[in-house]
């Protein structure tokens, strides 16, 4: 018997941080994920919850691997 896919409701809620750069923070439910900040035009950091960074080439890219990262340790 196969699983049925559940959806996941994934909110991103942007701020400032203390330097005045742009960070967008994922949560799932009423639990932070991880954070997403561009660092260049087409550079970006994801990071997660354990403080380990990822350094990816989209906005998408970085939500995407910061997924990958809470289902694969959740």
């Amino acid at each position: 018997m196969s699983k049925a896919n559940k959806s996941i409701n994934v909110e991103i809620k942007d701020r400032t941080d203390s330097n005045g750069d742009s960070i967008s923070e994922l949560f799932i439910g009423k639990k932070m994920i991880g954070s997403v900040k561009q660092l260049s035009e087409d550079k970006f950091q994801a990071v997660n919850t354990h403080n380990e960074a990822f350094h990816v080439k989209t906005f998408d890219e970085g939500v995407t691997q910061l997924i990958k990262d809470f289902h694969l340790h959740h």
